[in-house]
């Protein structure tokens, strides 16, 4: 069985990252059986590249999400993408990148920016640390929180002020809704493995307790709103409406 190595669970979600639901979602859309658990005394300096998600599939070891998702492919055949047309696979490419290198850093401001909404995401990583000593995880979580902030800043987004970034969010928000339109998966009517990408991103943008206006915005587009219940309701039957 495949072992998914992750994080922590948090606010109904898989996942308290992105990356690691990306590969739940996927894992569970191809039918392969695995089982998600968390990294082992939560030290990320003994995983490949220092970052989740990672999995162990025999004595196979595979991190990051792209190079997992292609692994499983090449293993396991591809029961997803197999119609899709050169035009379609670029569509997706193109997505793919929007969501993980740009939209990516909307959910760190919703997250670590203010200090009203790091004050709901503290906690999660007090949890996470439970094999640390309570008096030894506040500055663990400082140090994290101000390192992300450090990339933010120096990935360009976080140069903007915070209505900038709202502002680019609900841009790259509307892309989507524009482009799926009607449409029940992103790119047409039976679901690839870009629905696994963009189901990730979105639950982590519209079904978290941040007040965020980011999440808001995204929770206004009726068809982003359907699109995650359906992705849900198929998927995640296990699992409660998070955030709902």
């Amino acid at each position: 069985m495949i072992t998914l190595l992750g994080y922590i669970p948090a606010w109904g979600l898989p996942d308290v990252s992105p990356f690691v639901t990306k590969v739940d979602c996927y894992l569970r859309m191809v039918g392969l059986p695995y089982k998600l658990v968390r990294l082992p005394g939560g030290d990320l300096t003994k995983t490949p590249k220092g970052k989740l998600p990672v999995i162990e599939d025999g004595d196979k070891t595979v991190a990051d999400s792209d190079f997992i998702i292609e692994y499983l492919k090449q293993t396991y055949g591809d029961s997803l993408d197999g119609r899709l047309s050169p035009r379609d696979k670029a569509v997706a490419v193109a997505f793919g990148r929007m969501l993980e290198e740009s939209f990516y850093w909307y959910l760190v401001q919703m997250r670590y920016r203010r200090d009203e909404d790091f004050r709901i995401y503290d906690p999660i990583w007090v949890e996470f640390l439970d094999f640390v000593p309570p008096e030894a995880r506040v500055a663990p979580v400082k140090e994290f929180r101000e390192r992300i902030l450090h990339e933010f800043y120096w990935s360009g987004k976080g140069r903007h002020t915070p209505e900038e970034v709202e502002h680019l969010a609900r841009e790259e928000f509307d892309a989507i809704s524009n482009y799926m339109g009607d449409k029940p998966y992103l790119l047409g009517e039976h679901p690839t493995s870009i629905d696994a990408t963009l189901y990730a991103w979105l639950i982590h943008a519209m079904r978290v307790p941040f007040p965020s206006p980011i999440g808001k915005y995204g929770n206004s587009l009726p068809n982003l709103v359907a699109y995650c219940d359906r992705m849900r309701d198929r998927y995640y039957a296990d699992f409660g409406r998070a955030g709902r």
